[in-house]
């Protein structure tokens, strides 16, 4: 999937506006976003002192929206794309002031 989609943008910074919704979620993704690091379920739940299948559903939850990836260097462990973050939030920053703007 290319970023430079701009409605993959679009269902991807929802997905991030949304994430206050599931709290499991939104801890597993800001770990792992400001962390850095590649990890698997069992590593986020027990970091996170969480019970295996919540993060198991998180996880799978996170991935099914594209807010993780799954990691190409080890098998069965997931990583945060924190570009594709990043562009996703400039876009929407950018359309927000060019709305603004064209109010005015």
């Amino acid at each position: 999937m290319s970023i430079r989609t701009p409605g993959l943008i679009r269902e991807r910074t929802e997905a991030l506006l949304r994430l206050k919704r599931a709290p499991s979620q939104e801890t597993i993704f800001y770990y792992i976003l400001e962390t850095g690091k590649t990890m698997t379920v069992k590593e986020v739940a027990s970091e996170l002192d969480l019970t295996a299948k919540s993060a198991e559903r998180a996880v799978a939850k996170l991935l099914e929206k594209g807010l993780l990836q799954r990691s190409t260097f080890r098998e069965g462990t997931y990583v945060c794309d924190s570009k594709m973050i990043v562009v996703s939030l400039l876009r929407t920053v950018i359309e927000l002031y060019e709305d603004l703007e064209n109010r005015r």
